[in-house]
């Protein structure tokens, strides 16, 4: 499970910011929206980043998503730091100088002390070199360093890396140093030669962390027939999907090759129709579904860009109940990003699940926590206190007139 995530210098970052997915300890919000990982640490199911449009929500997906595609690139792709391209962030201090990710990642328990095993992995770097790269495990108290690669002399003709291992690195290491260039993972190459320390963590971005995308596209179809081709079941499960959220007139689906057709139905005929020429709701729609099934059986880290888009208030409320009560045993995560408020209805989503997303003085954006406000359950109204602009984080519109510039100078 994905516990913190801190960027800076990417995109619209600037300084460090920081999502936490852990949950605060506040008696009045529901234990019914947290895993229990110990008595310690409770992990939040669902959460949500909101914000005005153009305030950098979508950063933080950003991130994620290039810091994936980094690491689970084919060893033979020459440069895989490319997709941080145009990422930079405009204002750096150091102009086109290194982003940096840190995240904190829940691997499992330790066997000696049955305490959870959490692993802080650091990246930095822009789109040509690594300047860090680093693994540590927290257990309790205690921070054992796993390995650190560390970039000597950006300038030099030849780069070269300072390694570090800790004593409880198992696998191969020292061997994989001449053999990692300065635009590849190290943690890539050596779980993919069989590290036990590092293929915990190589498959949490491989496997467990999904990116959804807007479930508009081909590729987005391809997704939903392998998925369906694979769960021959989920078929009805969607059916009863779409039906409880009041789209009745679907009685099957099937498909076709790489196609999804859905079966509609009235008072008087049936009729087929491709994913294609759906509406874009339903298709939006069909997409998160199918990511939260597979939620459902297995975990997963599902981040969802511009949750809302297309979809009724209603529908985003019936979503996240849906993954609430679904979501049982598996240890899955939403993080949904939008700009609607029907988010912040009272008792929807706990108030630390809620993140909310603005520019400062700077144009950079900055993060901050629903939890950092005082409130009083008895006078929950928190929408209406965010649309009245108790907490931040709005649209600020003044006025506009076009002026058609082209007639003035006939």
């Amino acid at each position: 499970m994905l516990l913190d995530l801190t960027v800076s210098n990417f995109r619209s970052v600037q300084s460090p910011q920081t999502i936490s997915f852990e949950a605060v300890k506040d008696n009045r919000l529901s234990e019914l929206k947290v895993v229990k990982i110990s008595e310690k640490l409770k992990v939040i199911k669902t959460s949500a980043i909101i914000g005005p449009n153009g305030a950098g929500k979508s950063t933080m997906v950003r991130a994620l998503e290039a810091l994936k595609a980094i690491i689970v690139a084919d060893s033979d792709v020459e440069n895989p730091l490319q997709l941080l391209s145009g990422t930079s962030f405009a204002y750096s201090d150091e102009k086109g100088g290194p982003a940096t990710m840190v995240l904190d990642v829940l691997l499992g328990s330790d066997e000696t002390t049955d305490q959870p095993i959490i692993g802080r992995f650091t990246f930095s770097a822009d789109r040509e070199k690594i300047f860090e790269e680093s693994l540590y495990h927290i257990i309790g108290r205690s921070k054992k360093l796993m390995y650190e690669r560390k970039l000597i002399d950006g300038n030099a003709k030849e780069l070269q890396y300072k390694y570090r291992w800790g004593k409880m690195f198992r696998g191969e290491k020292k061997r994989m140093v001449g053999k990692v260039s300065c635009r590849q993972v190290y943690l890539s190459a050596t779980a993919r030669k069989g590290s036990l320390t590092l293929q915990p963590l190589f498959q949490w971005f491989s496997e467990t962390l999904t990116i959804l995308p807007f479930g508009l596209s081909s590729q987005s179809e391809k997704m939903i027939v392998e998925q369906l081709n694979r769960h021959p079941g989920w078929k009805k499960q969607l059916i009863d999907f779409l039906w409880s959220i009041d789209i009745t007139d679907i009685r099957d689906v099937r498909t076709q090759e790489d196609r999804v057709v859905f079966i509609h139905t009235n008072v008087n005929q049936h009729y087929a129709s491709y994913f294609s020429n759906e509406s874009l709701s339903l298709r939006r729609l069909t997409s998160i579904a199918m990511a939260m099934f597979e939620s459902f059986i297995a975990q997963r880290c599902l981040i969802i860009d511009d949750f809302g888009m297309l979809l009724h208030p209603r529908a985003l409320e019936h979503l996240v109940s849906v993954f609430e009560s679904c979501n049982v045993g598996n240890g899955s995560q939403v993080l949904a990003v939008d700009c609607n408020p029907s988010l912040l209805k009272d008792g929807l989503l706990r108030r630390d699940a809620i993140w909310f997303a603005e520019k400062n003085s700077e144009s950079a954006t900055v993060y901050f926590s629903l939890a950092d406000f005082r409130f009083s359950r008895a006078k929950e109204r928190t929408e209406q206190l965010y649309l009245n602009g108790a907490y931040g984080a709005l649209p600020i519109t003044s006025e506009f007139s076009f002026t058609d510039v082209e007639k003035k100078e006939q």
